[in-house]
């Protein structure tokens, strides 16, 4: 490098531990042999097997490292600015170890072997300095692991929105971003009209110019202090026209996103499509596509989709949003891409534009939206798994309404038989308290007079399970599951073949009847040329299904106990202040012969299924990050006319679970501003 070139990253290499303790002597020969090197993303930086003859310094962007081991590639690590790769080159002539592979646009300082050895040559204290900061580097690794898949950091917003809209969907998705998660957040507002969103933020919204960028060294995070207005939230904004970036600044592009990824924790690129070059790159350069759209502006959507599925290189995997009251069927269901809906009331959109604090506040709805929207970006969304129980599944009731309660937000749902009741009623909209009601209201009269008349031939079932369709029906009707405002599942078993099926699409009220199908109480359900009964059976507490929902706090309410730990046949009568005990298992042991005395068959056919449940629940649930285990040995499961002592139990349990999950999220640790960690732009 040119002696103004060392003076420029002198400060950045002298936080480097392989060269903060370099004498200035030796640290500038070694500066002075450094190299810079910029490839695209994508590129490779070498080869697993490849002749190991240099290292490099990350200055700017992120790549990963990759290794193949029995025929599969393996991702082993990941560096990004200020790390370095390669280091063994300095100290053996071993191949490479694995394949390094760019994530971004990427810039490097490379010392060749070469030049490594004709500085020993002359300053042999620096081979020591290096291999003591190799070992403390290696022996940092294999304590701490050589990290995570990171987040994604760069997601670009693709709004086929309206001006109104527009604006608001990227200020209230950034807010909310910077406040579930208490980091560093970045919005970049590529926008001819630039400066709306920052203005929906209270801030002044002046578009960040060309004269502004241009001769700026655009790896020096000072310059974030100049460009960025900021909210008090920690959130920043970057106004800026895509006229302004497609001059002389266009090949600094990858420098200017670098710069802002690099010194923030995550960053929101918002532009009106995918045409024009600036916004190419921003896609190019993206972790994360995001396509907007809303029944106002649906030719808009389609035109913008089109251009994402013919973007080259080949398109990420796309989370398409929808704004309004719901998704039109055809689009969702024929895209095949992940996707999601954000209530968005009739004048929202310029609500929030002008206030987007107050709006949100407003319209808690949108809010809910926004906020799960933010939560899926940060990988924060919370999934609750309701598993099967019968009438002890009225604790899942109790386990909705503490969550409510305690403010904690429940992205997706999956249930079994009742579980699937819960779950469905709750994605429907339905508070604990709503549920509760419905609860109450099955009471015994409610059961005799019900599921008398659904009494059949009992070819396969007692019960033909007519009344409790029309029941479920009377509540979800005809709505399909892209149509409930959370997303939901449910798992049935096919009795025939004993395959758990989970459903996802279709009509709900099937789905849930088809779960729900206690074996030799109800009727199988046929469904597809399939004869389905409850998905307790195969998966009792369903937080595989809520996992592969998207779910990342996993949540579970496991309702099984041991056969034995189920309420026995002691029944307790109140006749006054008296208690009269009857213990009908003492009485059967005097009067029945001992051939008489064994179970029944349907005690022992249900006694199989709860030994059975209770062993899958057990293996299952140690998936869950956190687990409730409401302690209903009192109930039984027929007790239906029991509904509000079995909530009040869930509810119990629940509340005493409440801090393990807030303890996963972020925005439970502060209601103040976003903390940054001591960090500054």
């Amino acid at each position: 490098m040119t002696p103004e070139e060392i003076a420029s990253f002198k400060p950045f290499l002298g936080r480097i531990p392989l060269f903060k303790d370099l004498s200035a002597a030796d640290f500038d020969k070694v500066a002075a042999m450094l190299k810079p090197l910029s490839l695209p993303k994508g590129a490779v930086l070498f080869q697993q097997g490849d002749a190991a003859d240099s290292f490099y310094v990350i200055t700017s962007g992120q790549l990963q490292l990759r290794a193949e081991r029995g025929g599969r590639t393996h991702v082993i690590g990941f560096r990004s600015r200020s790390d370095t790769v390669g280091e063994t080159a300095l100290l053996s002539g071993e191949p490479r170890a694995f394949t390094a592979v760019l994530d971004t646009s990427c810039e490097f300082l490379v010392l060749s072997k070469a030049d490594f050895s004709a500085a020993l040559a002359e300053s042999p204290a620096l081979l020591l300095q290096l291999s003591r900061s190799l070992s403390v580097r290696l022996s940092q690794e294999a304590r701490l692991g050589r990290g995570k898949r990171p987040q994604p950091r760069l997601i670009a917003l693709v709004c086929a929105l309206g001006e109104d809209d527009r604006a608001a969907f990227a200020a209230a998705t950034a807010l909310s971003l910077a406040e579930q998660t208490r980091k560093r957040v970045i919005l970049v507002e590529l926008d001819p009209k630039a400066g709306a969103s920052a203005k929906a933020l209270g801030l002044a919204g002046k578009a960040v110019g060309e004269d502004d960028l241009h001769g700026r060294d655009l790896r020096d995070p000072k310059v974030l202090a100049d460009i960025l207005e900021r909210h008090p939230s920690g959130l920043g904004v970057l106004s800026v026209a895509p006229s302004t970036l497609s001059g002389r600044l266009y090949k600094s592009l990858f420098l200017l996103y670098n710069l802002l990824r690099d010194n923030s924790d995550y960053v929101l690129i918002a532009a009106r499509g995918a045409g024009g070059e600036v916004e190419r790159t921003a896609l190019a350069e993206a972790d994360q596509w995001v396509l907007a759209g809303s029944a106002g502006g649906l030719t808009d959507f389609i035109a913008r989709r089109a251009e994402l599925e013919a973007f080259t290189p080949a398109p990420k995997r796309t989370l398409e949003v929808w704004l309004g009251a719901s998704a039109p069927g055809e689009l969702v269901l024929s895209s095949g891409r992940e996707w999601t809906r954000i209530a968005w009331p009739a004048g929202f959109g310029e609500a929030a534009r002008a206030d987007a604090a107050a709006a949100l506040a407003r319209f808690p709805a949108a809010r809910a939206g926004v906020d799960g929207l933010a939560r899926r970006f940060a990988r924060l969304r919370v999934g609750l798994a309701l598993g099967t129980g019968a009438a002890l599944g009225y604790a899942l009731i109790g386990v909705v309404k503490a969550f409510e309660r305690a403010g904690i937000p429940i992205d997706c749902l999956a249930g079994t038989s009742i579980g699937s009741v819960v779950g469905g009623l709750h994605a429907l909209g339905l508070t604990g308290a709503e549920i509760e009601r419905i609860a109450v209201g099955v009471d015994k009269a409610w059961v005799w007079e019900n599921l008398f008349w659904d009494i059949t031939v009992p070819r396969s079932g007692v019960f033909a399970g007519t009344t409790l369709h029309r029941f479920l029906r009377s509540y979800f009707e005809d709505r399909e599951f892209h149509e409930l405002p959370l997303p939901f599942a449910c798992v049935a078993t096919d009795i025939e073949t004993g395959e758990a099926v989970t459903f996802r699409e279709g009509r709900v009220v099937d789905a849930v009847r088809a779960s729900c199908g206690i074996p030799l109480v109800f009727q199988p359900f046929p469904h597809q040329g399939r004869f389905l009964v409850d998905g307790g059976l195969v998966d009792p507490v369903p937080i595989r299904v809520t996992s592969q929902m998207g779910a990342d706090i996993l949540v579970a309410v496991n309702l099984t106990m041991p056969a034995g730990a189920r309420k026995s046949s002691l029944r307790e009568r109140r006749l006054g202040e008296a208690v009269l005990e009857l213990d009908l298992e003492r009485i059967k042991e005097l009067t029945l012969p001992k051939a008489l005395q064994a179970p029944n068959f349907m005690q022992v056919f249900f006694q199989m299924i709860y030994t059975m449940e209770y062993e899958i629940a057990k293996s299952r649930s140690a998936m869950a990050h956190v687990n409730i285990h409401p302690d209903l040995t009192g109930f039984s499961w027929t007790e239906m006319h029991r509904a509000k002592e079995i909530i009040e139990a869930g509810e119990k349990v629940a509340e005493a679970a409440l801090p393990k999950v807030k303890a996963l999220l972020p925005f439970f640790a502060g209601r103040g501003d976003a903390d940054l960690g001591g960090r500054t732009w």
